[in-house]
């Protein structure tokens, strides 16, 4: 295909799924593509970390004046994939690629919970949509597909730390209070600081968790952006998180991390991307995942997440840390 003068790249939601995009969006760029990403307006701080993207727009608030004409793009590519994005997409009169979801190879993955049926990374999917915009295919490693991270002032422990993500967009991705109490009083023993991130809705726990006198514990949850969780996480020894956005940050700095699977399954395509050594997946007992692709647990099943061997998160950062001095 020739080389067309701008890209209008559509991915509406959500942060993790925008962190996905920046390998799409850095070899586009690399290619002398003019690149223009559209997303939902909550999200436009993340996607203005995007490599390669020169300029983002907000579904809410531009998408009237995009159909109206202005800007006007040479081709469309579809990463969000839903009827809504293919139906307004179809209305911009534009070439269009779209990234196909696997919708019956992921509801067999769900019903049968077989390795038969796992899904291809995500982000090879959506190259898939891109690639006819790619001189010789897909090729990440040849662009530094890494976040672009703004100017950030947070008050960071002035030593290595590990950070605890506390968060989950629903129960079926989170730990409860007990358990991640289990987790930092056997992380003692290392004699590190530890960072705790989530949103407001985690404040709480991140208080009572930062309280015991000796903990170690920094309780940056409901206090932080979006951007300053990244910042945190960009400079820790050790992530430790569900499958969040904030694991595909840890992943795209490629910073040491422990992923936690409950409801979700690494199997849905979603796993930590790239792939690199100091990385470990810990999933929750066998036959109970994946449950759903977003993580919600039905009201007549227990969460999964209950059923995570904690003892293999501490044997895991014992892993990853070996070259650590422990009492």
């Amino acid at each position: 295909m020739p080389k067309v003068a701008s890209i209008l790249v559509v991915r509406l939601s959500a942060i993790g799924d925008l962190i996905l995009v920046a390998p799409i969006t850095a070899q586009l760029a690399s290619e002398g593509h003019s690149v223009t990403l559209l997303c939902k307006d909550a999200y436009r701080s993340v996607a203005t970390c995007l490599p390669g993207v020169q300029e983002v727009l907000s579904w809410e608030k531009d998408r009237a004046g995009i159909k109206a004409g202005a800007p006007v793009f040479d081709q469309v590519i579809d990463l969000q994939g839903t009827s809504k994005s293919k139906r307004w997409c179809g209305q911009l009169n534009r070439p269009i690629r779209t990234y196909k979801k696997p919708y019956l190879r992921r509801a067999l993955l769900l019903l049968t919970k077989q390795k038969s049926w796992a899904l291809s990374p995500v982000v090879h999917r959506y190259a898939a949509a891109a690639v006819p915009f790619f001189k010789e295919g897909f090729r990440p490693d040849t662009v530094n597909y890494r976040l672009r991270m703004p100017e950030v002032h947070l008050d960071v422990p002035d030593r290595p730390y590990i950070a605890l993500v506390l968060g989950g967009s629903y129960a079926g991705k989170r730990l409860d209070f007990q358990a991640w109490r289990q987790i930092m009083d056997n992380l003692a023993v290392f004699q590190m600081p530890l960072a705790l991130i989530g949103g407001p809705e985690e404040a709480g726990m991140g208080e009572s968790l930062e309280q015991p006198l000796g903990s170690g514990a920094k309780n940056y949850c409901g206090t932080t952006t979006v951007i300053e969780g990244f910042k945190i996480i960009e400079n820790a020894a050790l992530v430790i998180s569900g499958d969040t956005g904030f694991m595909h940050a840890a992943a795209n700095f490629n910073r040491p991390l422990i992923s936690l699977w409950g409801a979700t399954h690494p199997y849905l395509g979603f796993a930590p991307w790239p792939i690199y050594s100091k990385q470990r997946a810990v999933v929750t007992t066998s036959g109970l995942s994946p449950v759903s692709k977003h993580g919600k647990v039905p009201w007549w099943m227990p969460n999964p997440m209950r059923k995570l061997p904690l003892d293999e998160v501490i044997s895991a950062v014992a892993s990853i840390l070996q070259d650590k001095t422990t009492p």
